[in-house]
């Protein structure tokens, strides 16, 4: 870790992409009750869960950039390797990193496709398992705490 303090900015940026991951997680957590038949049939169930799968995952990469910035002066290549040097910095464990990667891709696809192309099934199966963002935003809190920028 280095020695500075995170600034402000970063830590509101990073405080706030929390409270949106967690805000979605309730939203994501209410929504797996639907069942995958009524799922595939509600465009609107449909939209409101790929629309939070994106807000959340932006928000997880936000905070990852942020802090590889602060931890090693230079932004991640992409989305994948911001989560991916996470876990090389020891702040999420090498499959929680992978995970989160994973869920950076799921992220572009769910942004850059429409219509009938999207896998309903594919995004169906990630509503029921959203395990990776609870424990993501956990890890942050971690770092958070061990940096004792949360003290101030």
């Amino acid at each position: 870790m280095t020695d500075e303090d995170l600034p402000a900015d970063r830590l509101n940026k990073i405080l706030t992409a929390i409270e949106t991951i967690e805000e979605s997680l309730g939203v994501l957590a209410r929504k797996q009750a639907v069942n995958r038949a009524d799922y595939k049939t509600d465009s609107d169930t449909r939209d409101i869960v790929e629309r939070r799968f994106v807000k959340m995952t932006e928000a997880a990469i936000d905070i990852a950039e942020e802090i590889v910035k602060h931890e090693q002066g230079t932004p991640p290549a992409s989305n994948p390797a911001s989560m991916r040097r996470l876990g090389e910095m020891g702040i999420l464990s090498g499959s929680l990193a992978e995970e989160m990667a994973q869920g950076a891709r799921f992220r572009n696809v769910l942004s850059h496709t429409y219509g009938h192309i999207i896998k309903h099934d594919v995004v169906y199966n990630a509503l029921q398992d959203l395990e990776r963002y609870r424990s993501f935003v956990e890890a942050v809190r971690v770092y958070l705490e061990s940096s004792d920028v949360l003290d101030g």
